[in-house]
């Protein structure tokens, strides 16, 4: 198989490596002024993630105030998730073209190895039946052999009449001057007629 050659990672430049990077502090800053908001205090599970903020768009946020500073905190981390998620869409989406790449080079290597094998195949037969004859060749042989079982029939000096298809009781006889005569049968018994 062929080596495989995939393009270079995707860098993001630097402004908008640089833009990530202050959107992201900004928004740590806001969600943590938000939180210092919320009464009761907000409680963190074991992974760090706070408890009692609905997700944005939930039943449970929608029921929240308006004034609410948990509606502000689930709006900040629902855009902070799109944020990364953007982010790191080039490099998804690379390491998905570059995976995309691979599996298709390996199908189509694949397919070339199924076409060859079916080439092959085609050949070997195709060569098979080179050596049978082809229909034309077989009704050749077939108008051949049909002109020569029609000979005409002719008499030899020396033999008897023969006998000619097609026509009862006539025979083809053999002249002394060497010409073809067809005559009556007279040798055969006359048939009984009947009362």
């Amino acid at each position: 198989m062929p080596e495989v050659v995939l393009p270079a990672p995707i860098a993001l430049p630097a402004p908008v490596r640089d833009a990530h990077r202050s959107t992201a502090r900004w928004a740590a800053e806001r969600f943590l002024s938000v939180i210092r908001r919320i009464s009761p205090a907000v409680v963190f599970d074991r992974w760090g993630q706070p408890v009692g903020i609905p997700a944005y768009g939930s039943p449970a946020f929608a029921a929240l105030a308006p004034a609410d500073p948990r509606r502000e905190a689930a709006l900040v981390t629902a855009a902070e998730a799109w944020r990364q998620q953007a982010e790191q869409a080039p490099e998804a989406i690379h390491a998905r073209l570059r995976t995309d790449l691979v599996l298709g080079e390996r199908a189509r290597a694949a397919w070339a190895a199924e076409d060859e094998a079916a080439w092959k195949t085609l050949v070997r037969t195709v060569r098979a039946w080179s050596n049978h004859p082809t229909a034309l060749e077989l009704a050749e042989q077939r108008a051949r052999a049909a002109a020569a079982a029609h000979r005409p029939v002719s008499a030899s000096p020396g033999w008897p009449p023969v006998a000619i298809p097609g026509q009862p009781g006539w025979h083809r006889h053999h002249r002394p001057d060497g010409r073809q005569a067809d005559l009556p049968d007279t040798t055969a018994p006359e048939p009984a007629e009947s009362a």
